[in-house]
């Protein structure tokens, strides 16, 4: 699908075993590295496009605190090597600017070049579990002016297609093991976290569950209750996390001290109410960031908050969020 105004083009390819590349059978090695790796891949006389790109990639979040959104290396398609085993890999160029022209013909076959510059992606190219990207056009004027328009556009296509991935490949794991389906029978929805997380189920009606993991400590929780979309908003979702984090959660509350992002989101097909801020704990003398959906599933006619959240002091919080964001993502109802 092309989105309009330079936007996202996503394809699913089949490679020939040429000039390094996959076989259709598909890659044989797991891609490797932590989700905010990024790595761009340019001809040597792109050095314009790749400081427009860095520069984009590495935006800083509000959110957490100004950490970069993407951590960047940079190589050419010649030097990259082992790299090309990492998870995410954004090539960048014109298509008559040398070997990276040439590796995304093969990447993206039957694109016409003398369309506009857009963002393409795909995955699964030399690693299981990856994303790869290219930005692409005729010369580097067209390709630079597209990245300064369309830069945010361009970052958030790349996040999601990211975080579509690695929940992808968190279901599909739950799926195969059975987890999926017996969360389901039992709750009437489902998540899939990865292994290592304990698993809380409260006693009664409840409506609310949680999954834990230590060092650093990541948490997940589920709260389900009878209640139509009209419930829907920010005062619901800011006012029902406090009560279930004060009881379960060891007495959370929101920290009022530092932003508190409120958005209308799609939560998986949804209207959701997105909330994005920090928790803290002054008896236990901590804190961190979390991030709670709300929104009402209308086959079950339930009222769902599906929340993250991570208590990490002293290290980076873009990668573990995006992971958790992305366990949140698999959430799955009505089936």
């Amino acid at each position: 699908m092309k989105i309009p105004g330079g936007g996202l083009v996503r394809l699913t390819v089949c490679l020939l075993a040429v000039a390094g590349l996959l076989s259709c059978s598909g890659p044989v090695v797991t891609a490797v590295g932590d989700s905010d790796d990024l790595v761009i891949i340019h001809d040597e006389d792109a050095s314009e496009l790749v400081e427009l790109l860095v520069t984009i990639m590495e935006s800083p979040s509000d959110w957490l605190i100004e950490e970069p959104v993407f951590k960047t290396t940079l190589t050419t398609l010649e030097k990259s090597g082992d790299l090309k085993n990492l998870r995410h890999l954004l090539l960048v160029g014109t298509w008559d600017s040398g070997s990276v022209g040439e590796m995304v013909r093969k990447l993206f076959p039957g694109l016409k070049e003398d369309s506009a510059p857009t963002l393409l992606l795909t995955d699964d190219v030399w690693a299981k579990g990856q994303v790869v990207g290219a930005v692409m056009g005729a010369d580097s004027r067209a390709v630079a002016s597209f990245l300064r328009e369309h830069g945010n556009r361009v970052l958030t296509d790349v996040e999601l297609a990211v975080r579509e991935r690695l929940s992808a490949s968190l279901r599909q794991t739950a799926v195969k093991a059975g987890m999926a389906e017996a969360m389901s029978e039992r709750f009437g929805w489902s998540v899939s976290p990865p292994t290592g997380y304990d698993f809380y189920a409260t006693d009664g009606g409840d409506g609310f569950v949680f999954f834990r993991r230590t060092r650093p400590d990541r948490t997940i929780f589920v709260h389900w209750t009878s209640g139509g979309p009209e419930l829907v908003s920010e005062q619901f979702a800011l006012s029902r996390r406090e009560e279930l984090a004060a009881h379960y959660l060891d007495g959370d509350t929101v920290e009022r001290n530092r932003p508190v992002e409120v958005k209308r989101v799609d939560f998986l097909g949804l209207p959701a109410i997105r909330v994005s801020g920090w928790w803290s704990n002054r008896t236990l003398i901590g804190g961190g960031p979390f991030r709670t959906y709300c929104f009402h599933e209308p086959s079950s006619d339930r009222l769902y908050l599906v929340d993250i959240s991570l208590f990490a002091p002293g290290i980076g919080k873009m990668a573990l969020m995006r992971n958790l964001d992305a366990v949140a993502h698999t959430f799955t109802a009505g089936e």
